[in-house]
């Protein structure tokens, strides 16, 4: 009954609003204040582990005044948030909050509350009151398909992650630990392996011992991500799956020689005691203190801010094993579900604009910087400057900027541009961006929106497969399963209904190209 009674009060309130109280109160002259008299909105988001308490973080305070909205905040901590938010959406009609910001919402949440009309359609507003948003979705054509749901509806936008820095890993060498034994930057397998043999042997902390790492990645996945395009694999649609030279056809490369070859050398370089050992156990934790305590030599991640990056560079994949490399990259619209707005709201034309000046260049500098003249400054081409002692800061440049506005940890909705990415993608980054860009130009496409149905039967495949296939990749390599056992493995998948999972994306790419 709850259900049907959000639909129908969606379907009711929302042609009244547009004509009503929402655009009676909105502001069209200028950008700010955006409305001619108080309007209070309720925000229930996350607030992360690292943030201060928004109700008095600089951004909100600021951003309150600028634009004549009051915010009654119900952000949930982090810990326990998951939980927090189902019982958001179990309050029913009349007990949501107006909008959900850095919410967190997966595919799953927005079909189906959007479906139950918890969640409003926003795409007739977006054009005249997301002008901002409209035209970054006109600039990057895939953030549409990325957050258009199988009924047309757009439910929840995407964090705009345009800085391709931003969203992939990088290759970082110690040059340090190079010089130290008289090699060269590796460009090939070949001479990676060199690089590496040297590296076990080198006791570069001077404590007698070798007990610094080779190479390392932060866990399994991300090893077999950053090191699969090197073997000539991509991820279409977030999966193990290439594309086909033609684009129409998706295969998955799970039971393929190519991710046989890059199990076998992996293993090859495990036994000699090159991969670091702790990549199918650690924490993130563990690996973050590895990286500030230039314990490896060669690693992934996806920026400089965690470590001292003085003796590392980034470089390019190696070659050898494809004449086809690939390297991995999220999407423009890469956080999903980072706003939406819902049935309880009055005010939604107002609610929207509220979000979309964080998607032009001056909200995102409030948004990414805090206040002008106090946590930033511009440059002589007019461009933000943190202020000193914030990413300098001993405890961190993400907690220190995580007390004046709430973008870090990700999650938040923004707009992330070549102007305002500094915190994430220092000049080292962007210079170590350079490395990977010659891999990046082939078509990707990003992991879309499916309905309630097709989305459950996903999980259900997705789940048993990538459970299999991760505890089966860290047997290989491990030596604890033979690759004489590879047609099992792979008899196995087809099993789990691997060609279903495979067919479901193929139905999506085919309704791209109708």
């Amino acid at each position: 009954m709850k259900k049907l009674l959000c639909i129908v009060l969606a379907l009711l309130m929302l042609p009244v609003m547009a004509i009503g109280e929402s655009t009676a109160v909105l502001n069209t002259e200028g950008e700010m204040p955006i409305v001619t008299e108080p309007v209070t909105l309720s925000i229930f988001g996350k607030q992360g582990a690292i943030h201060a308490d928004w109700q008095t973080m600089d951004f909100f305070t600021e951003y309150q005044k600028m634009t004549g909205v009051t915010l009654d905040f119900q952000q949930a901590p982090s810990q326990g948030y998951d939980e927090a938010k189902a019982l958001m959406f179990a309050s029913g009609v009349g007990a949501y909050p107006d909008m959900l910001v850095a919410a967190g919402l997966n595919g799953s949440e927005i079909i189906r509350y959007g479906e139950e009309g918890v969640l409003i359609p926003l795409e007739e507003l977006m054009e005249t009151y997301a002008p901002n948003y409209t035209a970054l979705m006109e600039k990057y054509p895939d953030i549409e398909g990325r957050i258009t749901a199988p009924d047309g509806h757009i439910y929840a936008l995407a964090a705009v992650i345009a800085v391709p820095a931003a969203r992939t890993a990088k290759i970082w060498c110690n040059t340090a630990w190079l010089e130290a034994n008289g090699l060269e930057v590796p460009t090939t397998f070949e001479e990676l392996e060199e690089v590496l043999r040297a590296f076990k042997t080198y006791d570069a902390n001077g404590n007698g011992e070798a007990d610094e790492i080779p190479i390392a990645a932060a866990d399994l996945p991300s090893w077999l991500t950053t090191m699969a395009g090197m073997f000539g694999l991509q991820y279409q649609f977030g999966q193990e799956m290439n594309l086909s030279d033609d684009g129409k056809t998706l295969t998955t490369w799970l039971t393929s020689d190519e991710f046989r070859q890059l199990l076998e050398w992996t293993a090859k370089i495990y036994a000699e005691g090159l991969l670091d050992p702790d990549i199918f156990t650690q924490e993130y934790s563990e690996f973050n203190a590895k990286m500030s305590g230039q314990m490896m030599g060669i690693f992934f991640n996806q920026a400089d801010d965690a470590f001292d990056s003085t003796d590392y560079i980034g470089i390019a994949p190696f070659a050898g094993m494809s004449e086809d490399i690939y390297v991995q990259s999220g999407p423009v619209a890469r956080d999903m579900g980072t706003f939406a707005i819902t049935c309880d709201c009055e005010y939604p034309e107002v609610a929207l604009r509220w979000i979309d000046y964080l998607f032009s260049d001056e909200g995102s500098y409030l948004e990414r910087y805090g206040i002008e003249g106090k946590t930033w400054t511009r440059d002589e081409d007019g461009y933000p400057v943190y202020a000193d002692g914030i990413l300098d800061n001993p405890n961190g440049s993400g907690p220190t900027i995580a007390q004046f506005t709430f973008w870090p940890g990700g999650g938040a909705p923004q707009y992330l541009n070549e102007n305002n990415c500094i915190a994430v993608t220092s000049d080292t980054t962007q210079a170590a961006q350079e490395a990977l860009n010659p891999y990046m130009d082939y078509t990707l496409y990003a992991e879309p929106l499916f309905d309630a149905d097709t989305n459950s039967r996903l999980q259900i495949l997705g789940n048993d497969i990538d459970t299999y296939v991760r505890s089966s990749a860290a047997k290989f390599i491990r030596g604890e399963m033979s690759f004489d056992e590879w047609d099992t493995y792979c008899q196995t998948l087809e099993g789990m209904g691997l060609q279903e999972w495979v067919g479901i994306y193929q139905e999506r790419l085919d309704s791209y190209q109708q």
